[in-house]
């Protein structure tokens, strides 16, 4: 889809991974995500990933959340890793004219933590930003920050973190 935003002229292309319920074969997605990275490139926008919490790192050069996945439940697995896969392997691999921002949300997030609509929020790269409010955001406050990030077009090909 396409995004036309508050600066004119300013386009971008938005992409959400399915939810667990309806994530398909790994193959496919990637194929998937493949498919809308060369559109975006072709048109020459950016893309913005909506990613997850579990591609952070809890601290520079650490491993990420989602390397030990022990304490997560299992029917999480292949969501957590195939989007770990999308910000390690498939978006670095893209042709360099391609813009992209991968931004994840804090590790409380979604519909399984709703958070509070507080109008703010903090932003990081790679590394969770440091909890003041308990490491969650609510959607309204994440949706406010994609938002922003998209009308400023100061990242890319970049992981950014939204938090409170």
């Amino acid at each position: 889809m396409r995004w036309r935003t508050g600066r004119p002229g300013r386009h971008a292309v938005a992409m959400v991974a399915e939810d667990s319920g309806s994530v398909p074969a790994r193959p496919t997605r990637s194929g998937h995500y493949r498919t809308i990275a060369r559109l975006a490139d072709a048109a020459g926008v950016p893309l913005f990933v909506v990613g997850g919490a579990s591609s952070l790192r809890p601290a520079p050069g650490a491993d990420r959340y989602g390397a030990d996945l022990s304490h997560i439940p299992a029917e999480l697995h292949d969501e957590i890793r195939a989007g770990a896969a999308l910000i390690i392997e498939d978006l670095p691999a893209t042709p360099a004219t391609l813009d992209w921002v991968f931004v994840s949300p804090a590790l409380r997030f979604g519909a399984r933590m709703p958070g509070e609509r507080l109008g703010r929020y903090r932003l990081g790269d790679d590394v969770a930003v440091a909890p003041e409010d308990g490491d969650a955001i609510s959607a309204a406050d994440y949706a406010l920050g994609f938002v922003d990030l998209i009308e400023k077009g100061d990242h890319h090909r970049a992981q950014v973190n939204l938090g409170h």
